[in-house]
């Protein structure tokens, strides 16, 4: 009996005295600055209905002291069916090195969908997306939510 209270009174002190773990921060670098543009999207494509390639810009400003590379953008819409158009979570592939202390733009097509033209096709378009970087410290990743608006900016 009293190797068994011996053993509970072990596994709750090992227990209490772990901490949560939580993933290491690779780089140790400021965030980069960052702005996302819809440059081709429905509007411009006059309403289409079914699959259609849009067009983004992203701009990012590289406030390091070393250089970063965006190796990848994922995007997905959060807003409703039915709207401007929806983007399905998709993975774009990149290698571009922005300098230390330097901005860059990167443009790139996107698969989107839509209804065509509706009630809803001039509604903004909520994007979630997240950018990765790798730098000479570390991977590091950029999440953000951003509205779209679809007269322009």
């Amino acid at each position: 009996m009293r190797i068994l209270m011996a053993a509970t009174a072990i596994a709750l002190a090992a227990c209490s005295s772990s901490a949560p773990a939580t993933p290491p921060q690779n780089a140790r670098i400021p965030p980069p600055d960052f702005e996302i543009h819809q440059v081709v999207g429905p509007a411009q494509l006059d309403y289409p209905e079914g699959n259609f390639d849009m067009k983004f810009r992203l701009d990012i400003g590289n406030r390091a002291d070393v250089p970063i590379t965006l190796s990848q953008v994922q995007l997905v819409t959060v807003n409703p069916p039915g709207g401007a158009y929806s983007l399905d979570r998709r993975a774009y592939y990149f290698h571009n090195v922005i300098d230390a202390h330097q901005i860059a733009s990167v443009e790139f097509w996107a698969k989107a969908s839509s209804v065509g033209q509706s009630r809803r096709t001039t509604e903004p378009v909520t994007i979630r997306g997240t950018l990765y970087f790798e730098s000479p410290g570390g991977n590091f990743r950029h999440v953000f939510v951003k509205e779209l608006s679809q007269y322009g900016e």
